[in-house]
């Protein structure tokens, strides 16, 4: 009987039925252990037509969670095919394209979701922000008094759209409806709902139990002790052994058990097991814990070891290797976990579940002091790789890189340990440690060197160009990177060889030489043709920020679109956000200040950026309200120089110095420049790109602070025109190459009064009011009052769409086919597929996923 459940069901078939005119949507079921969330799945699925295509799949509490195992069950499921493992992009963009073939609604439910893995939670965020183009009604439950805060599950339900999932809090039963469940119990509703809480798992194990004594049980455990005690010795070991396997249990293990056959049939008289098809396993989760709990130490190792030996006896495949590895914990059985955890391990990481791969190889840990030095190596390695990826870069994964630096050199493979060296310095880069980052690529290349050409020594030289470069170091940057080039040319590695290309054709770019520019596409076309994804962004990033330096900003913008949108369609999260707050870095330079700083704050709301991500957006926001004379612009400057200062790359800092000192002039206070410009003399011409020496320069003798060490720089034009007064060529140049706002500061150098009013004109269709201000201090003439001029209207959006092209982006992003397009809006459908083509045209989207994604990560593309 399913009490008090009618509105939750309710919501869940009003879903159903909307999904053929609103699209996809998600229900998430929540409430503690024995709740009713199991139940309430179950009875949704059997209300639910013959033919509706539905797959149900559970999450069970092992150890280490089975890699993608619900994702898995759920292809297996709608494909009807257990014959392979599959893989990865398999379960990604296939099962994807799958679900847009369906020909009707299909019904995914996931039970337990709080004891999933790392990927199968990604997988959930993968479909959910997909939702509104899939014919998908996706309900999966999870306990939330088990998911803190910090849990990766809020991550992936909180990147679902809000109008596209519903959360279901189910509430404890009610008296009224314990009255109905209790039926001729001795004991008052009333009383058993201050007992259990109106939990109906505690109510049903109440129910259950004996009513003739005196006292009722206090708990779960309590209840189900006393049911078991109502149970022969021998019926009691077989549920206690059963107990420490989690899930469904195959009926032929039953079969090898003492009596097995016999004792699960009581069990399942007395309510303690249930059927699962051909399987068998405990009513509940709860009830399981609570007959593992009885068992001692001796009797629990004995127990895991009998599920061993059957696994073992039945071989071992890659879907089953997880609870092997379970129950040799369980059992202490150390030889079967040093086969068999990298096994697990290596299957995890090949579905991407690099967390679960470290979880496996962590059970060796303390293995490894007893083991072979090389066997030892290989998995600290192993491990370090994993966890590195998956987990925090912490004191124990670089204490595992260099385990295995010592005992490659025991050993004597030189080529590993240039390899861990390599690493190491990797590893202590991410973590913003820059001189033992560089300490140790050195000495990655000092063991590697004089060996012949290998992967690893080509992956040293490219690590090493990069980090030259991100210390703007360019000439050490290309020496190393044409080392790289060539090595991983000779042997074939296209990864290594398109990461030298990007980091000297991003050298050369950053020093003013075009060359640099066809480099990079060179790598950016191997990086898509090879499918190297990250390389891709990566291209993407540095060339971008180098055309925008290079003042081409009508390239810039066409690259930013291009390489958002890959990202976007690729969910390279981390990517994506750090190009849009380059995107708002060209609207800065394009004096679209207010385009800007709404790109610059929305990505800044994003959760889970690292820092280096946020950082476009961190110096953009801190540049723009400065400009814009708005509220706490000085406490956002030194909030992103702070910030920058724990990067320590020179690329952010001397950004921010400059900006600093741009902050003293436009506040006509030249002390505040001091800091600043002590700072880029310290750090000297080399490492400044000509624009940046041409913008320290230009703020600096403004602020009447020059930098000494850039006194003799070599200065791209407009700026050397500047320097030696020639303000109004300067004015000229700076306009040319569409610097706005320099070119205004530039007419106003000028100082007639001619030049000043044309100035603060310019200055107030900007809406740079702090450069007004500026003005008057400097000048000290009056030119009339401040009016509160709007900024120069920008297009209707950042990508021009038409209003009829947003009205239709609205509804085809809330799921609707152009067919129904054209209906709401009274329209011809030709009209709508023309409008939703110039829509893909303009956002750079190949199909109406990638729309639905590109609105998802900039909301500014349609406004709420």
């Amino acid at each position: 009987m399913l009490l008090e459940r009618d509105d939750p069901l309710a919501i869940c078939h009003a879903a159903l039925t909307g999904i053929a005119h609103k699209g996809g949507h998600a229900v998430f079921v929540a409430g503690e252990a024995g709740i009713g969330k199991s139940a309430l799945l179950e009875c949704f699925a059997q209300g639910l037509p013959k033919d509706q295509p539905q797959a149900m799949a559970i999450c069970d509490p092992l150890d280490t969670p089975r890699p993608m195992g619900a994702v898995r069950d759920l292809d297996a499921m709608l494909s009807e095919d257990r014959r392979l493992l599959p893989a990865e992009r398999d379960l990604f963009d296939g099962f994807l394209r799958k679900l847009q073939g369906a020909r009707g609604p299909v019904v995914l439910m996931i039970e337990d979701l709080h004891w999933a893995d790392q990927r199968s939670l990604d997988w959930v965020q993968f479909i959910g922000r997909r939702l509104s183009q899939l014919p998908v009604l996706l309900i999966a439950s999870f306990r939330d008094d088990e998911v803190d805060p910090g849990h990766a599950l809020h991550s992936a339900l909180g990147a679902i759209p809000a109008q596209r999932k519903t959360r279901i809090d189910l509430a404890p039963l009610s008296v009224d409806a314990i009255r109905q469940l209790g039926g001729d119990h001795p004991q008052s509703a009333a009383d058993l709902r201050e007992i259990t809480g109106g939990n109906p798992f505690y109510l049903t194990e109440i129910m259950n139990h004996d009513a003739r004594l005196a006292a009722l049980p206090g708990s779960v455990a309590d209840a189900v002790n006393a049911r078991l005690n109502g149970l022969s010795d021998a019926q009691c070991r077989f549920l206690e052994t059963l107990s420490c396997c989690p899930g469904a249990i195959p009926f032929d293990w039953i079969r090898q058990l003492e009596d097995g056959p016999a004792h699960c049939d009581v069990a399942v008289q007395r309510r303690f097991l249930i059927l699962a098809g051909e399987d068998i396993k405990f009513r509940h989760e709860l009830l399981r814990l609570a007959v593992y709990q009885r068992l001692p130490p001796t009797a629990c190792r004995a127990a895991h070891g009998v599920f061993l030996d059957l696994l073992l006896r039945d071989g071992t495949g890659d879907d089953m290797l997880g609870h092997v590895v379970h129950h040799a914990t369980g059992a202490h059985r150390n030889d079967v976990l040093l086969r068999e955890a990298p096994r697990a391990a290596a299957v995890a990481a090949r579905l991407g579940a690099h967390r679960e791969a470290a979880r496996y190889l962590g059970h060796l840990l303390p293995l490894l002091p007893d083991q072979p030095a090389d066997i030892a190596a290989e998995l600290y390695e192993s491990w370090a790789y994993e966890a590195g990826l998956a987990l925090r870069i912490d004191e124990d994964v670089i204490a595992a890189r260099e385990q295995a630096v010592s005992l490659w050199r025991k050993v004597g493979d030189t080529e590993r340990v240039g390899e861990n060296l390599r690493w190491l310095s990797r590893l202590h880069w991410y973590r913003g440690e820059a001189e033992i980052a560089q300490r140790y690529v050195r000495e990655a290349i000092a063991e590697l060197e004089g060996r012949k050409a290998s992967p690893a020594r080509a992956r040293a030289y490219a690590l090493r160009a990069q980090f030259h470069m991100l210390q703007d170091q360019m000439p050490e940057a290309m020496t190393w990177g044409e080392e790289a080039r060539a090595m991983a040319g000779t042997i074939g590695d296209d990864e290594t060889f398109a990461h030298a290309l990007n980091t000297i054709g991003s050298a050369r770019m950053f020093r003013g030489d075009p060359t640099g520019e066809g480099l990079l596409r060179e790598s950016l076309a191997i990086s898509l043709e090879r499918g190297l994804d990250e390389q891709a962004a990566r291209v993407y990033t540095n060339l971008s920020e180098c055309l925008v330096e290079a003042r081409d900003l009508k390239a810039a913008a066409d690259l930013l679109e291009e390489g958002i949108a890959f990202d976007t369609a690729h969910d390279l999260d981390a990517w994506t956000f750090y190009l849009i707050g380059r995107k708002a870095h060209l609207f800065f330079e394009m004096d679209r200040y207010g385009d800007a700083l709404q790109i610059a704050e929305e990505v800044l709301t994003r959760e889970g950026q690292t820092l280096v991500m946020r950082m476009p957006a961190l110096i953009i926001r801190a540049r723009t309200r400065l400009r814009l004379d708005l509220p706490d612009a000085i406490t956002s400057l030194r909030e992103a120089l702070e910030e920058a200062g724990k990067i320590d790359e020179p690329q952010y800092l001397s950004t921010l110095h400059i900006a600093l000192i741009e902050a003293a002039v436009l506040a006509h206070e030249p002390d505040l420049a001091d800091e600043a410009v002590g700072w880029l003399d310290r750090l000297g011409p080399d490492h400044l790109s000509p624009r940046k020496r041409g913008e320290a320069v230009f703020w600096s003798r403004l602020a009447d602070r020059p930098v000494a060490a850039l006194s003799q720089a070599a200065l791209p034009d407009p700026f050397q025109k500047a320097a030696r007064g020639q303000f109004t060529a300067a004015a000229d140049g700076f306009r040319a190459e569409s610097s706005g706002y320099l070119a205004l500061w530039s007419q106003a150098l000028i100082a007639t009064p001619e030049a000043l009013r044309l100035a603060d004109r310019g200055f107030a269709e900007l809406g740079v009011t702090a450069a007004r201000h500026a003005l008057r201090r400097r000048f000290d003439i009056p030119l009339g009052s401040l009016d509160k001029a709007a900024r120069r209207s920008a297009a209707a959006n950042p990508y021009a769409l038409t209003r009829a092209e947003l009205t239709v982006l609205a509804h085809l992003v809330d799921g609707k086919s152009n067919a129904l397009i054209a209906e709401t809006l009274c329209r011809s459908r030709r009209t709508v597929e023309n409008h939703v083509a110039s829509i893909f045209s303009k956002l750079r989207c190949h199909n109406r996923v990638e729309v639905v994604l590109r609105c998802q990560s900039e909301p500014w593309i349609l406004p709420r």
